[in-house]
């Protein structure tokens, strides 16, 4: 696994979850998946294996997963709106691919004639 497939990995596991919860069961289960990565971590990936890592030492109070939770999930949009979008030739346009994963746009996948 790449850094890139992790962050895609972790934007699917966020999304079909209905509502995202962190749990020290899903540290656990991001941090198995973090050490999967067969290349030098990113910047993001050793943020977050670095946080998650210090989450797994002992179980916290459920407040405190709250309010880290959307500071990962900020991080992870970050990578793809800065990052992974940017190595692709959109013809969408940066702006609309941002509304795409802030969920304002509904994806296209196709184009009408």
């Amino acid at each position: 696994m790449t850094n890139q497939d992790f962050c895609y990995w972790l934007q699917g596991y966020f999304k079909i979850a209905s509502t995202p919860k962190l749990s020290n069961e899903k540290i656990t289960l991001v941090l198995n998946q973090l050490n999967s990565i067969n290349e030098p971590l990113g910047e993001f990936t050793t943020w977050l294996h670095r946080l998650l890592s210090y989450l797994a030492k002992e179980p916290h109070d459920q407040a405190l997963l709250d309010f880290y939770l959307p500071i990962m999930m900020l991080e992870l949009n970050g990578i793809f709106v800065h990052v992974i979008d940017n190595s692709y030739d959109l013809s969408i346009g940066i702006t609309a691919a941002k509304q795409i994963h802030d969920g304002v746009m509904p994806m296209v996948t196709h184009h009408d004639k």
